[in-house]
């Protein structure tokens, strides 16, 4: 049945000529689609990739019960983060059928799934294939389990919510408060050490590396302790960004910075609090586009 279907779906995708593949080309033809589309496009490359590997002895009976018996990309989904989170070692362990179900209606119809898959395979070189982001990348699972408790702690179950939260702590050492608020097209990667505080918000497209954290000042409840996050920011591996900040949108933090400041559009932040400017000079500019990502190493701590 599943072959069947699975060449029918390769015959649609020839006639429409869409390359969906892992390759630069079809990660930036899913980009541009609109999400359901994208979505049911990314969801059948995904069947590919997995009956490639069905017969695989360690993990294809993994890969047919999670995706290959699944009917859509988000009960996929939904069926690999629950059944990480029953694992039987957990003190927080709720049973597997619970868990499923529980996270299937959470995520059904929720954009941001696909597109934290497209980010992942679009920003992360040692992403190869579809079904190595939705199987083993813990950054992506940990970011969805976290979608689930926010909709729980919104509808004020705070308890499971909490119990979720404390189970993806276990698993994979990533730290998010239920009701953080977390933006689609989401790249954690690595992701362990991550801590992200009850108050805060991460805008679309942003990346967030290992050991990073967005945290609180102040103990009263119920007020804003937390970093705000626009679009498309980028934090490096060990940096902190404390209290009740804004880092505008297309910013970047670098790794084992200090922010305690708002920061304007653009800009990148080094050490504690230092802002340097991509485009203070004609000799910055320059030096900016001959080493995009390096540059912040190569130039004076002067703004």
């Amino acid at each position: 049945m599943f072959r069947n279907f699975l060449k029918f779906q390769r015959c649609c995708r020839r006639a429409l000529n869409t390359d969906v593949s892992a390759s630069p080309t079809g990660v930036q033809v899913l980009e541009s689609l609109y999400w359901k589309e994208r979505d049911m496009l990314l969801w059948s490359r995904l069947q590919e990739e997995a009956m490639m590997l069905i017969d695989e002895p360690m993990l294809g009976e993994w890969f047919e019960s999670t995706i290959l018996a699944s009917s859509s990309l988000h009960e996929a989904i939904s069926s690999i983060v629950a059944r990480k989170m029953s694992r039987e070692m957990a003190d927080t362990r709720m049973r597997l059928e619970s868990l499923e179900y529980l996270t299937s209606q959470i995520l059904a119809n929720d954009e941001r799934i696909g597109a934290d898959i497209i980010a992942i395979m679009s920003r992360d070189p040692a992403a190869m294939s579809y079904l190595q982001v939705v199987q083993f990348f813990k950054g992506f699972h940990a970011v969805q389990a976290q979608r689930c408790a926010h909709a729980i702690w919104k509808d004020n179950d705070k308890n499971t919510a909490l119990a979720l939260q404390d189970r993806v702590n276990e698993l994979w050492q990533v730290d998010i408060h239920p009701a953080a608020q977390l933006g689609g097209g989401l790249m954690c990667d690595h992701a362990t050490g991550l801590v992200i505080g009850e108050t805060a918000v991460v805008g679309r497209d942003c990346t967030i590396l290992h050991n990073v954290t967005l945290g609180g000042i102040g103990h009263d409840k119920g007020v804003d302790r937390h970093p705000k996050l626009g679009d498309r920011v980028t934090i490096g591996a060990g940096a902190t960004l404390v209290g009740p900040i804004r880092i505008e949108s297309d910013v970047v933090i670098g790794s084992q910075a200090v922010v305690s400041i708002n920061v304007p559009t653009g800009l990148v932040v080094v050490g504690r609090n230092s802002l340097l400017n991509p485009s203070r000079s004609t000799a910055r500019k320059a030096e900016v586009l001959r080493r995009p990502i390096t540059w912040i190493y190569e130039t004076s701590s002067e703004a």
